[in-house]
């Protein structure tokens, strides 16, 4: 930003708007600061009037787009709406221009989490899909869990069903074994399907039917692990518009193909005289 006005100058103006008679600004906080470290000592502004609850929801309606407020600064502007100005999340989603469970989430994320995990947040550590999964934790827990997410660099995935496997512990040293060896301890609760071996009893044809139904088996039960580990409730707007039609796709493929194994499950037995 710097480098852009020292070359070109200021190309937009900063929004600000009239606060206890003096001029708190909205969106524009980097012109703003790069505007102080090149010694500008005037900046265009366009002045709105906003009132208190308006003029907080401005900080996401206008950072909304590009590299804006961080999902941690969302969710404090959520919760100072909520908690300080008394609107509903409804209220909120609305006033941001969001869906509800965006407004849900953030107020999740701003709640839940200890000042510890929060700081993670800030400094880049955890990202805010990982942190919206540790908040489904007790407080106590939160940080020795983010802890091992950090040491052992676990995706985002793998973070999710750390949180579920480890939420499903019972005793102190299980799930201490569970956070000194989350990868080993992913592994281990990960469901099997069993491997195919050659029948001699088939032919090619049969045969690689037979090679298929188990990988259908073991795909399936991975599909089944990742869906239990996946809580939609903690997805992005931009996770949901991706994820939403290929789960459309691959619902539809699995109904189809469990309609023609039924068929065929009911056809053998048939013939076996069943």
């Amino acid at each position: 930003m710097c480098n852009s006005m020292r070359r070109l100058g200021q190309l937009m103006p900063i929004v600000a708007c009239e606060r206890q008679a003096v001029f708190a600004v909205v969106d524009g906080f980097k012109r703003l600061a790069a505007a102080r470290t090149l010694g500008l000592e005037v900046l265009a502004a366009r002045v709105m009037p906003l009132g208190e609850t308006a003029a907080i929801a401005a900080l996401c309606t206008f950072n909304r787009h590009g590299h804006g407020l961080t999902d941690l600064e969302e969710a404090q502007v959520v919760r100072a709406l909520c908690r300080e100005h008394g609107l509903s999340q409804v209220e909120v989603a609305e006033l941001c221009g969001r869906h509800k469970s965006w407004a849900c989430r953030r107020l999740s994320l701003a709640e839940r989490l200890t000042e510890a995990v929060a700081d993670d947040v800030r400094a880049g550590l955890i990202s805010p899909t990982v942190a919206r999964e540790l908040g489904r934790l007790p407080r106590g827990n939160q940080a020795d869990v983010a802890t091992s997410i950090r040491r052992h660099g676990l995706t985002s995935r793998e973070a999710a069903f750390l949180v579920t496997l480890f939420a499903g512990t019972s005793g102190a040293s299980e799930q201490r074994h569970v956070l000194a060896e989350p990868r080993a301890a992913l592994e281990a609760a990960r469901p099997r399907a069993p491997a195919a071996a050659c029948d001699p009893r088939l032919g090619p044809a049969m045969q690689a039917l037979y090679r298929r139904l188990f990988g259908a088996m073991r795909t399936a039960s991975d599909l089944c692990a990742r869906l239990v580990a996946a809580t939609p409730a903690s997805w992005s707007e931009v996770e949901r518009q991706v994820l939403w039609p290929v789960l459309q796709k691959t619902r539809g493929t699995t109904e189809l193909a469990l309609a023609k194994l039924t068929e065929v499950e009911a056809a053998t037995r048939s013939s076996d005289g069943h």
